[in-house]
């Protein structure tokens, strides 16, 4: 049992040395395959009271050639009032290559924004050795 699993941990780290190669995760995840893309920053108008807050939604998406690997949001009050702004929602879109945000605003007086984010990596190819 115990070289069984010696053996199966032996494959499993040399799957991964193959995978990643000579140079490493560090150099696999560098700054020339991964960014951050901002999407536009968004007014998130002010409620116009009777209970009916205002909203907004924004997206960012990866250029061609790469694909979306996370994202995030951030809304920014208009005022002290933080409570009253909002992240609604913030996710992936289908197409795999947009992030998708939304928010509101219950404050009467002052609108705040609404920016989304996208992480995105480059598509390149991996050689994978298969064994007979």
């Amino acid at each position: 049992m115990v070289k069984r699993a010696v053996k199966v941990g032996l494959v499993a780290a040399a799957t991964a040395a193959m995978l990643v190669g000579s140079a490493g995760f560090a150099g696999a995840v560098g700054s020339e395959s991964m960014h951050i893309v901002m999407g536009p920053i968004v007014n998130l108008p002010a409620s116009s009271g009777g209970g009916f807050a205002g909203d907004a939604a924004t997206m960012a998406s990866c250029p061609e050639g790469e694909v979306l690997t996370g994202g995030g949001a951030e809304v920014k009050a208009g005022n002290s009032y933080v409570h009253r702004y909002n992240l609604g929602a913030s996710r992936p879109l289908a197409d795999g290559k947009t992030w998708w945000a939304y928010g509101t605003n219950t404050d009467t007086n002052n609108p705040g924004t609404i920016q989304a984010f996208a992480i995105c990596a480059k598509v390149t190819e991996i050689n994978v050795v298969h064994t007979p």
